[in-house]
């Protein structure tokens, strides 16, 4: 009986995590922002406890800061550090990328032609949250048909720390919104299989992310 509770409670643990981890990867919870366990629980329809241990993993994971009175921050990222997460992201996220180039099926250029049109709209409608879920989604889909478990936990653990500052990616100017994309031409290297290019597209898309929070976030802080 005490078994079968504590195998419920950590389920429910994961459960939680994954629901933060998620909502950190893609922006919603800006850097600063303060979460209180007794709030998300309520939120979440459950008790303290597993909400409680989901953000201490997060904590022991780097991408979230504990605090007095039950509370936990969203830390802000240093420049340094987020140069250090950049440099890492462009070598497994490029590893993934030329993997998923070698045995990427029609199916899946149909499949992720359909994500970067869903990103591209949201994008033309400075529909914020929803441009950043799509473009996790293009991202995450693309890289899990590498078929590489270990390297897509590990580029998650990085998108969990930095995810919070994507949220200043936008607004963009009209010129970027309604021009072409980097997915665009990474759509067509995939279906190329040049692999060399992918790597290089996923790399600049990276490298022009990290411009704009330069210019938006960090240059402001």
């Amino acid at each position: 009986m005490f078994e079968m509770e504590k195998a419920q409670r950590i389920s429910l643990t994961m459960q939680v995590e994954a629901k933060l981890k998620g909502a950190l990867i893609v922006g919603v919870l800006k850097p600063g922002a303060r979460l209180v366990t007794k709030e998300i629980a309520s939120q979440l329809g459950t008790s303290v406890t597993p909400v409680r241990e989901a953000l201490l993993r997060l904590v022991s994971a780097g991408a979230l800061d504990a605090t007095p009175a039950q509370a936990f921050m969203v830390p802000k990222i240093e420049l340094s550090r987020y140069q250090e997460i950049t440099l890492i992201r462009k070598n497994l996220e490029g590893l993934a990328v030329s993997q998923a180039c070698e045995v990427i099926t029609a199916e899946h250029i149909a499949l992720l032609k359909t994500l970067n049109a869903k990103f591209l709209a949201a994008k033309r409608e400075n529909k914020v949250e929803e441009a950043l879920e799509a473009n996790r989604e293009f991202r995450f889909t693309l890289y899990e048909m590498a078929g590489m478990p270990t390297l897509m936990a590990l580029i998650e653990q990085l998108w969990v720390q930095i995810g919070p500052c994507f949220n200043y990616l936008y607004p963009q100017s009209s010129p970027m919104t309604q021009g072409r994309h980097n997915y665009d031409q990474l759509l067509l290297a995939l279906e190329a299989g040049d692999g060399k290019r992918c790597v290089k597209l996923v790399h600049k898309a990276i490298d022009d992310g990290a411009a704009i929070l330069v210019e938006h976030y960090f240059l402001q802080e």
